[in-house]
């Protein structure tokens, strides 16, 4: 009896002393994981890369991505995600969380609505230098909406374009602007496809768990996946299945499809673009070391510029080549400079003033 009250003794001792260091090194992992977030907000490290190539103002670029480090964003029923308000000195977001730029008048004649994802919203520039912004400039008396939102994908812009017609939002002309985060996204293997980058992270937080288990290694597990995930993107179903590519293309289609019949609802002309990235045409980049994982838009693009012209889909408009240009546009494999986006804007006015003059009375929007 003797013997056995003192190997309990000792299991007991040995579960007490690991539940111990359990707390203590997750305990640490806690006060390792919220330093370094207030590390981050306090001092805003800059990891991007900014080329003097396409950006030359490189301190100005800083400020830019200083301010988008200081950003933070909210849980948005059906969206998944959107940015707080935020004041800054090159970025401004709204209650709403959109990114705004100043209004040319007040005088307005038509509202003008931009969905897509960070390459809409702005990464690399200031307010005054998205698509939004310069294509606002062609057209002072519209108000134009920035609706982008980073890592967005067209199911997402979807909700929100579903949001505003249901509260009878006007609009006269709706854009979206996608194919790097459909391609990037929905092509992995964590995520679904009708999901998003953000799919696996929410999915863990909804689903039942033990708390003993969270407290004891919580904070570890999130340690461990940090520094093994870090810079490395999960693996992509479209490079080895064709099958799934076409899926993806399809899905990117079938939101659009969808999107234009909303926009309709509220009387409002559609127009989907497939957006220039990097891998695809012919545009100057020889200096850039970062471009993205090449071989998903080389596997679903295609297939979306089959789809458009099997179904004759006129309102799809194939902007890949929009900077086959000697200028230097890129800052990565997708987002661009001011001058990109400014390229954008005009060849959208250029493509509604011709819609316009072959199909009068078709194109909501004026001839210039």
């Amino acid at each position: 009896m003797k013997r056995q009250n003192s190997f309990a003794k000792l299991v007991m001792i040995n579960v007490l002393v690991f539940l111990i260091v359990a707390f203590s090194v997750n305990l640490l992992a806690s006060i390792y994981w919220d330093g370094r977030y207030l590390w981050k907000k306090i001092f805003v490290p800059i990891d991007e890369k900014a080329y003097s190539e396409s950006l030359p103002d490189q301190d100005y670029t800083y400020l830019i991505y200083r301010e988008k480090k200081q950003l933070k964003t909210r849980y948005v029923p059906y969206m998944a995600w959107s940015r707080k308000p935020f004041l800054g000195k090159t970025t401004t977001v709204n209650n709403e969380g959109d990114r705004i730029h100043p209004s040319p008048t007040d005088l307005l004649v038509k509202h003008v609505r931009f969905f897509g994802g960070s390459t809409m919203w702005g990464t690399g520039v200031d307010d005054h230098n998205t698509i939004p912004a310069h294509f606002n400039a062609l057209h002072q008396n519209y108000r134009v909406y920035n609706h982008g939102e980073s890592g967005f994908v067209s199911r997402q812009e979807l909700a929100r374009l579903v949001n505003l017609v249901n509260q009878d939002a006007p609009m006269d002309l709706v854009v979206f602007y996608d194919g790097c985060n459909d391609c990037l996204s929905l092509c992995r293997v964590d995520v679904s496809i009708n999901g998003h980058r953000e799919e696996a992270k929410i999915a863990r937080k909804m689903e039942h768990h033990w708390q003993i288990v969270d407290a004891l290694f919580g904070s570890i597990q999130m340690v461990i996946e940090k520094v093994v995930k870090k810079g490395n993107r999960p693996p992509s179903r479209c490079r080895d299945n064709p099958a799934y590519a076409k899926k993806v293309a399809s899905t990117l289609v079938n939101n659009w499809k969808i999107a234009q019949a909303v926009a309709a609802l509220r009387g409002a002309e559609f127009h989907a673009i497939l957006q220039p990235v990097a891998a695809i045409g012919h545009p100057n980049i020889e200096y850039l070391t970062e471009r993205g994982d090449e071989t998903d838009w080389h596997m679903v693009y295609p297939l979306v510029r089959e789809i458009q012209a099997r179904e004759n889909l006129v309102w799809i408009h194939d902007f890949t080549d929009a900077f086959d240009v000697d200028e230097y546009i890129y800052i990565d494999g997708c987002h661009v400079n001011g001058l990109g986006n400014q390229i954008i804007a005009k060849r959208l006015n250029e493509m509604l003033n011709r819609l316009e003059s072959s199909a009068p009375g078709v194109s909501t929007l004026p001839v210039l």
